[in-house]
């Protein structure tokens, strides 16, 4: 009896806490952050955003010692690198404690394990009644935000802090919907990956209501206010990037990829870096690459120039099903206006499991695809979901084991 009466309200709290979205964006986080440590737990050698934190933090933007592998330009014999620094600067609070010996993989696995939980709270405020382990085991292991976050290279980084940056900006479009941090939220996502900014196709229209109460027709009501405050974060993050061009290279565009010696004579780029002839090599990726088939142990190999998105993420088949409204024509509008420009970008990802470029509208998709269950988790959606999982597992597995097709 004693055991019974002080142990009911134990339980009893236990029971309320597993009933909150919050309980399971946590109980993912932590989840996530240990599988994806022991995934790939030894330090990536390619930690370039740990070494221009190091380089921040000694009034340089330039790299003394990179690794020798892509992601690097050399301008006037100084190395740099070529995407923004956004996550350099995420990490210069650790790297200002651990110097340039700071572990960037344990960096990718944290903000890959906080996308996920995000993940678990955009599906609980688009689904209140869904089952909300199912949307976390989704979110953490179902897409390649498993794969990339564990890898933690500074390319596969990038992907996981504009997932989290994104998820963060839907959550404030689905709540409060404050301008300021929408647009900080876009801001994080552009200086990480620069075409990210263009899921501005999505948050303002998802935003409309906020700032033209009377219609987008109705000129004379829209609050300029509202815009303005949603486009300062963005336009110090414009700001900021053409100041760290101009640093780097006396210009204000991004030249980084343009003048790395050699590109143009890589077959990747033989019309420039974009080229809407290069549209066809991320289709095939995204929608018809398979797993190799070989007649020896273990038989099935994973492709390194990726795989198709309906293998990896079969869940995603959901998004189809979203109600038309203008929710669903935003979130499409902005994934049409981010694979506009990263479908015609010369190389597709390469050395990669999955189709990582897709990562810049994942949380755009995973609200269509919450939509379009319908307020809930059903049997098939679970199913799909074991299926992803097992998916990504394998890719994960056979990747670490060496087990892979170039």
């Amino acid at each position: 009896m004693i055991l019974q009466r002080t142990g009911a309200p134990v339980f009893d709290t236990l029971h309320d806490m597993s009933r909150r979205p919050a309980f399971w964006a946590a109980a993912t986080i932590v989840v996530a952050f240990a599988v994806y440590h022991a995934s790939f737990p030894g330090p990536t050698p390619f930690d370039h955003y740990v070494r221009l934190a190091d380089a921040l933090l000694h009034g340089r933007v330039d790299l003394l010692d990179p690794p020798s592998y892509l992601e690097v330009t050399t301008f006037r014999g100084r190395h740099y690198m070529i995407p923004p620094p956004f996550p350099a600067m995420l990490v210069i609070p650790y790297v200002a404690v651990a110097g340039p010996a700071a572990d960037q993989s344990l960096v990718s696995h944290a903000v890959g394990a906080l996308a996920a939980g995000l993940l678990v709270l955009l599906g609980a405020r688009l689904a209140p009644r869904a089952d909300y382990p199912w949307l976390g085991l989704l979110a953490a292991f179902g897409t390649i935000l498993w794969y990339l976050s564990a890898v933690g290279s500074s390319w596969f980084l990038s992907h996981a802090v504009v997932v989290a940056a994104l998820t963060l900006g839907l959550l404030e479009t689905l709540g409060r919907r404050r301008a300021a941090l929408i647009g900080l939220a876009v801001a994080m996502a552009y200086w990480t990956r620069l075409p990210t900014i263009l899921t501005l196709a999505f948050f303002l229209p998802a935003t409309a209501p906020r700032w033209a109460p009377g219609g987008l027709r109705g000129w004379r009501r829209i609050d300029l206010a509202y815009l303005i405050w949603m486009g300062a974060p963005i336009a110090a993050a414009l700001l900021l990037n053409g100041l760290y061009n101009w640093v780097r290279f006396g210009t204000i565009a991004d030249i980084a990829a343009a003048v790395r010696p050699g590109i143009f004579e890589e077959a990747w780029f033989s019309r420039g870096l974009f080229h809407l002839s290069y549209i066809p090599r991320h289709l095939t990726i995204l929608f018809t690459k398979l797993p190799v088939l070989v007649d020896h142990p273990p038989y099935l190999l994973v492709p390194l120039g990726g795989l198709a998105i309906w293998l990896t993420t079969p869940a995603f088949v959901y998004a189809l099903r979203a109600p038309l409204g203008r929710e669903t024509v935003a979130a499409w509008s902005g994934i049409a206006a981010v694979a506009a420009v990263d479908f015609t970008f010369g190389n597709p990802g390469v050395l990669q499991f999955g189709y990582r470029f897709a990562t810049d509208f994942y949380p755009l998709l995973f609200l269509l695809m919450v939509r379009g269950m319908g307020g809930r988790v059903p049997p098939l959606a679970k199913a799909l979901i074991l299926v992803g999982v097992a998916v990504n597992a394998w890719g994960v597995l056979w990747t670490r084991w060496g087990w892979v097709a170039m």
